[in-house]
């Protein structure tokens, strides 16, 4: 069967006569609505194939994928590739990923302790071949809060972390967030990079989302999510300790926390501020 030719189409400039402005206010608004709209509806797809069946035991294993920083690479030999973590720890001609290059790491989908460990043993390698983080690129509705904790340590107690000042930013992909356990990750960058909105507008929400802990329950089949549960309450405080530590409010625990598990709270660029997570 032929397919009919594409149809051509002009889109109208913004100097041209016929195209029509909305007005900065509707503009705004309908910005919210979509972007709050798409990012809890995200989560929301993935919370309701969850509430009966542990998520974290039935995921796919978390993501974690290096690529070389094209910018600061421009002098080195072997220095121009994109690799799973796996792949490049357990490569037999590790000379073609070069020395010393700068590279960002991706993280993506559930944040697990495989995740952790294989995070661990990949900034080890980072080490002895002398390479540069220079990233981190987020892009998970979240996990086990312990795994993200120890990514999070890494990242702070690691000295090519340190050196570097290395950036923890969302992935640039129109649908990427970094909710839930995803927040601590983001937190222990050096520099934190968020892009609020395609105009520049720091009243609409950022693609950082929070929520309250749930621990599975597999008598019941469901997520424990009361505050009497000993394992959140142990979290809570793991939580608060490792904020403290990087100069966070212990509030956003709590406030984290006051937001029910099956929500999503899309947090705004004041909100960051006060919690000290974010700056200008």
């Amino acid at each position: 069967m032929r397919l009919p030719p594409l149809q051509s189409r002009t889109r109208p400039r913004r100097n041209d006569p016929e195209f029509t402005y909305r007005s900065a206010g509707a503009l705004k608004a309908s910005a919210i609505r979509f972007l709050t709209a798409l990012l809890c509806s995200i989560f929301a797809f993935g919370l309701a194939s969850a509430q009966n069946a542990d998520i974290l035991a039935t995921a796919p294993p978390t993501s974690i994928v290096l690529e070389t920083d094209y910018i600061g690479n421009d002098d080195l030999p072997n220095c121009d590739w994109y690799t799973p973590a796996a792949e490049f720890l357990t490569s037999e001609e590790p000379e073609k990923f070069g020395r010393a290059c700068r590279v960002n790491i991706r993280i993506r989908g559930v944040i697990n302790r495989d995740g952790a460990s294989l995070f661990a043993e990949l900034i080890s390698s980072l080490k002895d071949f002398g390479y540069q983080p220079t990233s981190i690129v987020l892009n998970s509705r979240g996990g086990d809060a312990d795994a993200a904790i120890s990514i999070a340590r890494i990242i702070r107690d690691t000295d090519i972390f340190d050196s570097m000042q290395v950036e923890t930013r969302i992935d640039e992909s129109y649908d990427a967030v970094c909710f839930s356990a995803c927040i601590v990750i983001f937190s222990a960058g050096y520099q934190r990079s968020l892009d609020f909105n395609i105009n520049g507008d720091n009243n609409l929400p950022s693609r950082l989302g929070m929520h309250g802990p749930g621990q599975f329950d597999r008598s019941q089949a469901s997520y424990d999510t009361s505050p009497g549960n000993s394992e959140i309450m142990r979290i809570g405080r793991r939580l608060k300790e490792y904020f403290r530590d990087i100069g966070v409010a212990e509030e956003f625990v709590d406030d984290m926390f006051n937001v029910p598990f099956d929500e999503i709270h899309l947090l705004t660029r004041q909100e960051l501020i006060s919690y000290g997570l974010y700056s200008d």
